[in-house]
């Protein structure tokens, strides 16, 4: 099927991309009030693609958290030591590969930057879990450094009929850290780890606003499935990190200085993939929007 471009405004296209998600947006100025049609056919495209990219010039962290609000209010950074300046939503992302260190066991980076190539969506350890996050890079690596987006809806659509069934009405404890995280968070203080005691939520949720059902996963919080034997749960939650780790549900956005990229955490999952050349700097502002109790 061919991919044409939604003329919304005599100077808005959305352009799908040749992705199972996503969508270019072009003509709109990012620092300026949108328009009513700008707006509705911009948040269209937010429910049916789910992840939009805004390529243009660099931004300010007011500028960011500005842009930020036009997708929900926005919600502080839950770590303090992540927080940019006086602007408590806005927190600054440095992913940048580093050289080994002596004495170190690990190969190139700390170990929570690591934790972000695992299939993760955004704050799913809080009861209400980030609606959309807004990405805007500053600074990209020569090579590499894509952030690859899963679409969940399109993920559960093709389960089998099977899967569905035994999937339905399953619930999940996600928390901080679990065990079933290849590699341990920040460390938080008490007042931190006071504000995120452990929650739960169903394994498979339903869209406040397009009632599509899609897969509700997250491989670095979920520790394991309610109600069933640990091993049973292990295998479950193997098979379905298999199974959206296939090709034909992502998209890989590879990054231009400038682009702001938005996605709906509702209905997707996103990975880094650090292969970008050691010592390319890679760094973002990121802020994300209130979402609701997922059902």
């Amino acid at each position: 099927m061919p991919i044409t471009a939604t003329v919304a405004t005599p100077s808005l296209r959305i352009v799908p991309l040749d992705a199972p998600l996503g969508a270019r947006i072009d003509g709109v100025d990012r620092s300026q009030p949108w328009d009513a049609a700008t707006a509705a056919a911009i948040q269209q495209a937010f429910l049916t693609r789910h992840v939009l990219v805004f390529p243009g010039a660099t931004m300010d962290p007011a500028g960011v958290l500005a842009f930020a609000r036009r997708f929900g209010d926005t919600v502080a950074e839950v770590n303090r030591e992540k927080r940019l300046g006086e602007l408590p939503e806005v927190s600054r992302i440095n992913s940048t590969i580093k050289a080994i260190e002596p004495g170190k066991d690990l190969q190139f980076h700390v170990q929570t930057s690591l934790r972000s190539e695992e299939w993760h969506t955004d704050q799913s350890f809080v009861e209400r879990p980030a609606k959309a996050t807004i990405l805007h890079a500053h600074e990209v690596p020569s090579r590499g450094g894509a952030t690859w987006f899963c679409n969940t809806a399109a993920a559960y659509d093709a389960l089998s009929d099977d899967m569905k069934r035994r999937l339905t009405g399953l619930k999940a404890v996600h928390g901080y850290d679990t065990a079933r995280a290849r590699y341990r968070p920040a460390v938080r203080t008490q007042e931190e780890i006071d504000e995120s005691p452990d929650v739960v939520h169903p394994l498979v949720r339903t869209h406040p606003e397009s009632g599509r059902k899609a897969l509700y996963l997250n491989f670095n919080r979920l520790d394991h499935i309610l109600d069933i034997p640990r091993a049973e749960s292990d295998a479950i939650l193997d098979e379905l990190a298999a199974w959206v780790a296939q090709d034909r549900f992502i998209y890989r956005h590879n990054w231009t200085v400038g682009d702001a990229v938005v996605w709906d955490n509702r209905c997707t999952l996103h990975r880094v993939c650090y292969d970008s050349p050691v010592g390319d700097r890679r760094v973002m502002l990121r802020v994300v929007t209130q979402g609701d109790r997922p059902f």
